[in-house]
């Protein structure tokens, strides 16, 4: 009989995982958090699998592009290659003048959730490297980004 109970909790489990499991098409697209005076993020995901993630820092941005994929059903890999900083935030170029990086990644916990009868991507920031270097703090613990 506990046999049968562990099964049934099992497969409950791997059911509720599966309908809850992120997919490419979930977050294709442009989602923003921006807040008063400029500061805040955006992510672009692509169909294409390229990603592009914009931070806003008041007069300034850093823009990163790279390559995304699912690490498991709710865990988003950014594989950053380019990086640059931006001296305006209200004119960001995303096609020219980046720097290639090497051992650059963003990894976050992710999910697809609506609020107010609008689809948001909420991001928790599980790793940040940057050029080999460990950049905690660079996000906020939970991003909560609307859809554009």
């Amino acid at each position: 009989m506990k046999v049968l109970q562990s099964y049934i909790a099992i497969t409950l489990l791997t059911v509720t995982i599966a309908a809850y499991a992120l997919q490419f098409g979930d977050i294709q697209g442009r989602w923003q958090l921006l807040y008063r005076g400029n500061w805040g993020y955006e992510f672009r995901f692509y169909k294409n699998y390229q990603a592009v993630c914009i931070v806003y820092m008041q007069t300034s941005a850093v823009v990163f592009k790279g390559v995304y994929t699912f690490d498991n059903p709710q865990t988003i890999r950014i594989n950053i290659n380019q990086m640059k900083n931006v001296d305006s935030c209200c004119d960001v170029n995303t096609t020219t003048g980046f720097t290639q990086v090497k051992s650059s990644y963003f990894l976050f916990n992710a999910s697809v959730i609506t609020k107010n009868n609008k689809k948001m991507l909420e991001l928790k920031p599980l790793s940040i490297v940057i050029d080999g270097i460990n950049s905690e703090g660079y996000f906020e613990p939970v991003i909560l980004l609307t859809r554009m």
